[in-house]
């Protein structure tokens, strides 16, 4: 009887033991879940705009979205809008907004709230940074998930400008009085928590996603300008990931490949490296030196020299990924022609030249050693190339003066679309034309422009953008040098992190395992 007493006291402790490992294990879990679904992303530069800005944040941090988003083709596609419409004129588009959205106060997403923040961008020039309201004519509610728009002329690329940071909507509570962001309420996955100004910018989840809840509790993008000690956080694990275009450089995909901790990622982004000649002035108002530098550059042997192979050699004026609007071949190398077109340039020409490289782009671009080579081509044409690093806001200021002859520079075509370059870059009242000191100036381009931008038949605005290719590659007004494979690099641990093409992470499907 004792014994089987003993027995059943034995079996009782054994099955509580096993019960409490249970219980352990779980709480184990529970607290390791807890604790590891926390992602901190080191990144170059700082996500915080503030809050005279269009967007308060950057569009990565995952708090506001846009009416459509642009998908791996670079075409339009439906986001917080359900559907857009255009008239027979082209003039008038109305969007059908998406039901069972809420703002992060809790506002629901109707059309009064997305004619307020169009009004605030419409109103306020410098806010609308790229362009996509200048030419409306006003915006209005036509019913509780009904916006029209009504343009001065056709706006065929409509869809594609209201995208991503063309586009961000907030709910109204987070404007003051006179259209300054007080605080960002969005409709994205993740709600803004906090800022310290240049260390770090915290999100928190947004349980009540209308896209669904996201696995990660909270997201730390951390500003860690310097890339040697990015990558030294990385691989210590202050940091989990580096994701943002420009975060890793080419030489370190080696270091990371070796690794077992962590993992090395790529892919093509909407990004194209530019050398920009300022046009105003000699030497290189002279269109026979600007083709001359263009065609001594050997853009193949550049990227698998400088960047590794990490970039694609760019034959094309803009990205290459909007497939359906690049003419190819565009770009090309021969020294022989090169030498023979400097040789063109008139006697008395200056032979001093001013590169300057922005320290900041430089941080997260091989662009010193880029700007070394051209230094060495033009040193072949007889001309001094004189090398400044400048701080971002020196080299800001120095550009939009005209001071300086050649610099480099990324851009992206964040609308997919071809005016997003032309618009900007060539036509002569262009933002960034003027912004960055080009001053490139032809009545045909400005033209051509115009005509395609307002050209709604696929066809002649395919062939008008391609004629805008051919003459910016004759003119040489810039000219491109590579398109970006954006290297981004996660811990083991962190799951379904990705960047789109316009290298946004996937923050509302990473998961640490």
């Amino acid at each position: 009887m004792m014994l089987k007493q003993r027995k059943s006291i034995l079996i009782w402790c054994l099955i509580l033991l096993v019960l409490a490992g249970l219980l352990s294990g779980c709480n184990a879990r529970e607290q390791a879940q807890t604790k590891t679904q926390e992602l901190v992303i080191g990144i170059g530069r700082d996500f915080y705009d503030g809050p005279d800005s269009s967007n308060f944040l950057h569009g990565s941090t995952g708090v506001w979205e846009s009416l459509t988003y642009l998908n791996e083709n670079l075409e339009p596609v439906p986001h917080l809008a359900e559907k857009l419409v255009s008239d027979d004129t082209g003039k008038v588009w109305t969007v059908y907004l998406r039901q069972g959205v809420r703002f992060h106060d809790g506002a629901p997403l109707t059309a009064g709230a997305v004619v307020k923040s169009v009004t605030r961008l419409k109103e306020r020039a410098k806010l609308d940074e790229y362009g996509t309201f200048l030419n409306l004519e006003k915006v209005e509610a036509a019913g509780e998930r009904e916006v029209k728009f009504t343009f001065r002329q056709p706006e065929p690329a409509f869809p594609a400008k209201v995208a991503y940071h063309g586009c961000p909507i907030f709910s109204p509570q987070s404007f003051d009085a006179e259209g300054k962001i007080v605080h960002p309420y969005g409709t994205g996955p993740f709600k803004f928590a906090e800022y310290k100004k240049g260390e770090a910018l915290v999100m928190v989840r947004n349980d009540d996603y209308w896209g669904g809840k996201p696995k990660l509790e909270k997201v730390t993008f951390k500003v860690i300008p310097d890339p040697s000690t990015r990558l030294a956080a990385l691989q210590t694990g202050e940091i989990q990931a580096v994701a943002d275009v420009g975060g890793i450089l080419p030489e370190q995909a080696q270091v990371i490949k070796g690794d077992s901790n962590l993992v090395l990622l790529s892919r093509p982004v909407t990004t194209t490296h530019y050398l920009l000649f300022n046009n105003k002035k000699p030497p290189f108002n002279d269109v026979h030196l600007r083709q001359a530098v263009s065609l001594a550059i050997d853009r193949a042997q550049m990227v698998k020299e400088v960047l590794n192979g990490y970039g694609e050699p760019a034959d094309t004026i803009f990205t290459s990924l909007a497939r359906a609007w690049v003419v190819k071949g565009l770009w090309t190398t021969d020294k022989n022609k090169a030498r023979e077109l400097a040789a063109q340039v008139k006697a008395g020409t200056p032979r001093k030249v001013v590169f300057i490289v922005n320290s900041a782009l430089a941080n997260r671009w091989p662009y010193k050693p880029i700007a070394e080579i051209l230094q060495s081509e033009l040193k072949a044409f007889g001309f001094e190339v004189e090398l400044r690093i400048l701080e971002m806001g020196a080299w800001k200021e120095a550009v939009k003066k005209g001071e300086y002859d050649l610099t480099l520079t990324p851009y992206t075509l964040m609308t997919g679309d071809p005016d997003f370059f032309f618009g900007r870059w060539i036509h002569s009242n262009g933002q960034m034309n003027v912004q960055r000191g080009v001053g490139y100036n032809n009545p045909e381009a400005d033209r051509l422009v115009e005509l395609a931008a307002a050209e709604r038949e696929p066809a002649k605005k395919k062939e008008l953008y391609d004629r805008l290719q051919r003459l910016v590659a004759s003119d040489v007004p810039l000219c491109s040098i590579y398109h970006d494979v954006c290297l981004y690099a996660t811990r083991k641990e962190v799951q379904d992190l990705t960047l789109d093409p316009f290298f946004k992470p996937s923050l509302e499907k990473a998961w640490i395992k």
